[in-house]
């Protein structure tokens, strides 16, 4: 595949799993908006709880923290991939109220199949998590350990003020592969815009 196909081939699957998170709430009422916040909430919450209780390490990592964010992904595809997904950043210590975002990525593989998964970012201080529920923050952390099934130890720290987590039913990935992930706010599920 030449270079010009393979950014094309990118470009496609990101516009896909970015209409894909978008689509999701765009035709909904206001009971129905107020009814998918509250799911969105709970499964953040949820999850978080979930994460905490997987590992002492990232229990104290969650202590230092300044926020996080949490979102229910769909990843799939055949050599050229997607995934779009919907979720809530807060502020630890109920310090204000959730921002509700959307996340899109694409890329060129060899995986085939549909992957659902929980997306958790967890952010060191407070510019780090305004640029990100701004949309202005650019991901770079890379997979360094995983853990589940085999009971390997989860790694809890920050790296460049976030730590990335990856969770499925088989267990959960640390430092996960955010690379090329788009982040942005909901125009529709935060109350008062668009």
């Amino acid at each position: 595949m030449s270079a010009t196909a393979r950014y094309a081939a990118v470009a496609a699957a990101m516009v896909l799993g970015c209409a894909a998170a978008f689509a999701q709430d765009r035709d909904l009422d206001d009971d129905e908006l107020e009814a998918r916040r509250q799911e969105v909430l709970e499964m953040t919450q949820d999850t978080m709880r979930e994460l905490r209780e997987s590992d002492e390490a990232v229990d104290e990592l969650f202590d230092e923290a300044y926020g996080y964010a949490v979102f229910d992904t769909t990843k799939g595809g055949f050599i050229v991939t997607g995934a779009g997904g919907t979720g809530a950043a807060l502020r630890t210590a109920g310090r204000a109220d959730p921002v509700y975002m959307h996340m899109g990525a694409g890329g060129v593989g060899l995986g085939a199949g549909i992957e659902n998964y929980k997306l958790v970012v967890i952010f060191e201080n407070e510019d780090t998590f305004d640029r990100f529920v701004d949309g202005a923050w650019s991901a770079g952390a890379s997979a360094q350990a995983a853990a589940g099934g085999d009971g390997a130890a989860v790694v809890g720290r920050f790296v460049n003020g976030v730590a990335v987590y990856h969770l499925t039913d088989q267990g959960v990935i640390a430092q996960a592969d955010v690379t090329g992930v788009r982040f942005w706010p909901s125009d529709r599920l935060n109350p008062g815009i668009g």
